[in-house]
């Protein structure tokens, strides 16, 4: 489940989300957003979904400019 929808799950009045709200930075969320772009952009190659894969790309791109080189080597082999 999204962090982002298990807080909104829990609203604003509970103690637990106003504690996750807290420890949360700015970076962890961007961190995650960007994890969670990788993770969908191998579902989409694993799938051969090309068209939903283009569309990550093109949301990657108005992230960070520099993911898109990172997506495009991420499913290379490491080099030896």
């Amino acid at each position: 489940m999204s962090p982002f929808l298990f807080d909104a799950d829990l609203a604003a009045t509970t103690e637990l989300a106003a504690k996750r709200r807290a420890a949360t930075t700015v970076g962890d969320v961007v961190d995650d957003n960007i994890a969670a772009l990788f993770a969908d952009y191998a579902t989409a190659l694993r799938t051969d979904r090309h068209d939903v894969a283009a569309l990550i790309r093109d949301h990657a791109e108005a992230i960070d400019p520099a993911l898109v080189d990172e997506l495009a080597g991420f499913d290379y082999p490491a080099a030896a």
